[in-house]
Parts: structure tokens; C-alpha cells; sequence
């Protein structure tokens, strides 16, 4: 489910912008009452969580050209949502005629990244410091380059999923179906031996390329079984049956798998749920090792009577394939 953000109007306190037209004049920002506001429209889908809601906010930089003084506009200027429809900041800004302004986003807002730097120069260069992937934030950002103050407009940002979506899924082999006394049970996933935090420097013109993301990060701190980047868990089991189970849904930094990378499941195949066993697959023994920003990556294995796990080939998708895609507010 996708909905348009529109941004209805307002004139102080929280800023809520004209989404259609802006107001009738563009000022050099000497008279805020006769001046265009800048307002914001964010376009994109979340992972996990596929809609702007209540409370979302994103960070903003902006510059203008020809420099002077105040040439910059915007630093990390928290955009929030007060119910996932109409998007404002504190401080109202102007244009100015005769200026050409660049706007970089990252979201969350930085509020929501404890323990993480980022910002933007005004060239465009991104750069995240500490970014901890433990905590499944979803991270995005967006360009919008090349605005005319002379043209007033809402800055329409279209986000870019800076990380890869993971999903490992559990069924039961189909030649196992239906014999007595086998009835499969996933006691935990874990998946581990991926970085725990990350560190990215990337330019705007290469945030919608998949492989120039990837590249631009750095990651640290390798998960392990002991503390795997994320674990499914169940005390008395979870009966896989007909169908498939998702099991885990994870956000990850994008990367080139190595050896230590691996998906451990912890499964029985008796009804009394007494033979217990875990099994580990390396990663890099299936036909995919590179995890791309934006994509989306499914395993799929099935347990058979023969007390076997299998995996299939991994499943590649663009994310808005999946759920979600580039996330556009507007």
C-alpha cells in the first residue's frame, strides 16, 4: 500500500507548505510576508514499515549559488510529519530570486540515530559515521539539485534505500508432505557474520546506483551466532505446515559476502519436538554473495522427513518489487 504525502498550508509556528502552487512572489527574503516559502515532499516506501506515518521526520541540508554570507540554508533541519500526510520544519525559510539551491536528505532525522554522525557537504558528498545496523532502522537518503529560486516549487525528494533487505523463509519439502508422525518445528534463525555497524561516504549523483552505494560503505564489528544481526525465536516452536513461514525480515549494509557469513536454524522433525538439531549454511555457498543496496534477498529452505534442511537459490528482487522502492513524498 503507497500513498501520496500532500503538504497543506500554514503560516508560522510548524510549517505546513502549499503542496500545489507556493504563494504568489518570490522576495530576496528581506520580508518573510511576501516571500515563497521553501517547503518539502518526500516520495518513498520503507522497509518493514511501508508508509510515512505519525511522527517520521528526515533531516535536511541546503545551499544556495551564488555564495554569500548566508549561502547555506538548511543543517541537518529536522522535516517531521504529524500524521504521515503533511510534512513541515520550524523557521520558516525563503527563496531567493536569482539563486540556485541544491537539497540533500537522510532519513530518519538524526534524532533517531543515536550514536550515528552524518551530514552533507555542499557538494553533495554524504557521509554516516557509527551507523549501528542492530537497530533495523531503515536508512534512506535523497537529492534535490538545481532549483531555481527565481522559480518557486516544493523540493520533491525521492529517497534511496541505502541498505539490503534480507528475508530467510521456511517450508516443508513436498515430498515430505504428508507422512505421519512428521511435523517440523523452527525453534530459532539466526542470521550473523555480517557487520554490526557501518561507516559510508557517497556522492548524491550515485545514490540511485546500486553498486556505487555498496562500495561507499564500510563495514565493522562482525556479527556472531552469540549475537547475530537478527534472530527469530520460539520457546515451543513454530510448526511449519503447508505454505511457506516467514522467518526473519532484516535490514543489512550492503556488502560483499565472506565465508563467516551464515544463516543457523535450529529445527525438529518429530511430532514430541525431542530431535533437535541445528544447522548451519554458509552463505557464500549459495549463488548469491554480493548484497546490493535497494534489493531485496529471499532464502527459502524446506525440511524433509530425512531430517534434511535445503536451501533453494536465493531470491533477488528490486525492493519495490518486494515492499517498498524509492520513497517519494509528495
Amino acid at each position: 500500500m503507497k500513498r501520496k504525502n500532500r503538504l497543506l498550508c500554514a503560516c508560522a509556528g510548524f510549517v505546513s507548505l502549499l503542496f500545489a502552487a507556493g504563494c504568489s512572489r518570490t522576495i530576496d527574503g528581506a520580508d518573510p510576508s511576501r516571500g515563497d516559502a521553501i517547503g518539502f515532499a518526500p516520495t518513498a516506501t520503507r522497509a518493514v514499515v511501508e508508509d510515512f506515518a505519525a511522527g517520521d521526520a528526515f533531516a535536511v541540508w541546503g545551499w544556495y549559488t551564488p555564495e554569500d554570507a548566508f549561502s547555506q540554508v538548511f543543517d541537518a533541519t529536522k522535516v517531521s510529519t504529524p500524521d504521515g500526510t503533511t510534512w513541515g520544519y520550524d523557521g520558516l525559510k525563503y527563496w531567493k530570486s536569482d539563486k540556485t539551491y541544491a537539497f540533500y536528505a537522510l532519513y530518519p532525522a538524526m534524532d533517531a540515530l543515536p550514536a550515528t554522525t552524518a551530514g552533507y557537504a555542499s557538494g553533495g558528498l554524504l557521509s554516516v559515521e557509527g551507523f549501528d545496523a542492530m537497530r533495523q532502522v531503515d536508512l534512506m537518503a535523497a537529492a534535490a539539485t538545481g532549483m531555481s529560486g527565481s522559480s518557486p516549487a516544493v523540493v520533491r525528494f525521492a529517497f534511496t534505500h541505502l541498505l539490503s533487505r534480507v528475508q530467510v523463509v521456511g517450508k516443508v519439502n513436498e515430498s515430505s508432505l504428508g507422512i505421519v508422525d512428521f511435523t517440523p518445528r523452527i525453534y530459532s534463525v539466526k542470521l550473523y557474520g555480517v557487520p554490526r555497524t557501518g561507516a559510508l561516504s557517497l556522492a548524491a549523483a550515485d545514490l540511485t546506483t546500486s553498486g556505487a552505494v555498496r562500495n561507499a560503505w564500510t563495514g565493522s564489528d562482525p556479527t556472531t551466532s552469540a549475537e547475530p544481526l537478527a534472530e527469530f525465536s520460539s520457546a515451543a516452536g513454530t510448526e511449519i505446515s503447508t505454505g511457506s513461514t516467514l522467518l526473519l525480515d532484516v535490514l543489512s549494509i550492503p556488502l560483499q559476502l565472506t565465508q563467516e557469513a551464515f544463516v543457523e536454524v535450529e529445527y525438529s522433525t518429530d511430532k514430541a519436538g525431542t530431535n533437535r538439531k541445528t544447522t548451519a549454511i554458509q552463505l557464500t555457498a549459495l549463488p548469491v554473495t554480493i548484497w546490493e543496496a535497494g534489493q531485496q534477498y529471499r532464502y527459502t529452505f524446506s525440511i524433509s522427513d530425512e531430517d534434511r534442511i535445503l536451501f533453494d537459490i536465493p531470491a533477488v528482487n528490486p525492493w519495490s518489487e518486494a515492499v517498498g522502492g524509492i520513497i517519494i513524498v509528495d
